[in-house]
């Protein structure tokens, strides 16, 4: 999407505009994207993690970072929809800054309709300062498929620039970086682990859990049956 064609339509804003929380909220299946994605995010670096040491990265979202800039040179307020550091932060902490955290690992954009122009942008917008905040990986995702001709856009940066980052075979973006991919398998957006596996998503974990506790219970009942007829098998 072209940066000039993208600031027609804010005349009276620097290019591209400052998030705000009105621009990050964004509708409840937006919300359940990026909840989806640092949900499986956050898992697959729990199973990652070694006792006794810290988690290997760790995903946040809609947290401001400061010390960005603009193409123009002017500081930059971003909440970015879902990102990656490759070290823990405190949780208690309400906002992260370029000098002192360094750039996130990844950062993933959920489009929306007041940020999709800014997110796609990589000659002056969003992808330009990610880019210059040496951001490794940047992704951005359209649930909605309203903005982006595909559910996912990915680039990596190479030599100080954004290159396009394709699909595997299966229509599943993978980290460069990170053993994790993301994918939209039946329009709704899918984290794996390194090893394909799609990590559940909210409104999954507690019939999952509930699966998993009927086939304990039949196990344990084909385990006392078996118990059973070895007892009569022994008093023969």
């Amino acid at each position: 999407m072209g940066s000039m064609a993208a600031r027609m339509y804010q005349p009276d804003l620097r290019w591209p505009p400052d998030d705000t929380e009105e621009s990050v909220v964004g509708t409840d299946w937006h919300q359940t994207t990026i909840t989806n994605l640092r949900l499986g995010i956050n898992e697959i670096a729990r199973a990652a993690m070694h006792k006794g040491e810290p988690l290997p990265w760790q995903a946040s979202g809609q947290i401001m970072i400061t010390g960005l800039r603009r193409h123009d040179g002017s500081l930059y307020q971003v909440l970015p929809d879902v990102f990656i550091y490759r070290k823990p932060f405190e949780r208690g902490r309400q906002s992260l800054s370029l000098r002192r955290d360094g750039p996130p690992a990844l950062i993933v954009e959920v489009a929306s309709e007041s940020t999709y122009e800014a997110d796609l942008d990589l000659d002056e917008g969003k992808g330009w300062t990610y880019a210059r905040a040496a951001v490794q990986e940047y992704v951005v995702v359209d649930p909605s498929g309203l903005y982006m001709e595909a559910p996912l856009c990915a680039w990596c940066l190479v030599n100080g620039h954004y290159q396009e980052m394709p699909l595997d075979a299966e229509g599943i973006w993978r980290s460069r970086d990170l053993p994790l991919g993301i994918g939209f398998p039946d329009g709704q957006v899918a984290v794996y682990d390194g090893e394909s596996r799609r990590q559940l998503r909210e409104g999954e974990i507690s019939l999952f859990v509930m699966q998993q506790q009927g086939e304990i219970v039949q196990q344990l009942a084909e385990i006392t049956e078996l118990r059973r007829r070895l007892r009569e098998l022994e008093g023969r």
